[in-house]
């Protein structure tokens, strides 16, 4: 269940861009799951709202935790960059080339909308009410708190299965 979340709220910023495998630290990976915590609440909210009650925590206090989340996204940028530029470079078009020269805040936008959509068109809406009960069981710890476990779901998963992904944690 952590698993599935870990895998649709984590790392669907670079899942879907990587085209061959790329490994990433567990501090990019923290960082980068830490800055996309808010977008991927939200777009997790977007996807899942029509199939969860009215009483459930998505829909009652999904935007409220995204908002928490999002004040402190900004310290996590320099360090979830790297690991975003990384993905992006496992495509191999050139886009990295584009996007590295972008300004800071131009990238930043980007990273937030792709997350976003990737997640609400993502999901799978059979996943919605385990999602829900693991965002609100999470929701108590500060983003960092909830990146590292979510980062090291990813990793034991990892070695479980090393195909869980074109993204894998860098082994020590």
């Amino acid at each position: 269940m952590l698993r599935s979340v870990a895998f649709a709220i984590a790392m669907t910023p670079c899942a879907a861009m990587a085209a061959q495998p790329v490994c990433i630290t567990k501090a990019e990976a923290t960082s980068l799951i830490s800055y996309a915590l808010p977008q991927a609440i939200n777009g997790t909210a977007k996807r899942c709202a029509p199939s969860l009650p009215a009483n459930s925590f998505l829909r009652t206090q999904g935007t409220a935790l995204a908002n928490r989340y999002a004040a402190q996204k900004g310290q996590y940028w320099v360090k979830a960059k790297p690991a975003f530029m990384k993905a992006m470079s496992a495509q191999n078009d050139g886009s990295s080339n584009m996007m590295a020269g972008l300004p800071d805040e131009t990238l930043r936008q980007l990273a937030d909308v792709f997350v976003e959509g990737f997640v609400s068109q993502r999901i799978a809406t059979k996943s919605c009410k385990q999602l829900d009960l693991a965002i609100d069981l999470l929701s108590p710890l500060p983003p960092e708190n909830t990146a590292g476990l979510i980062a090291l779901t990813l990793d034991a998963a990892g070695s479980a299965d090393p195909k869980l992904g074109k993204i894998s944690l860098c082994k020590d």
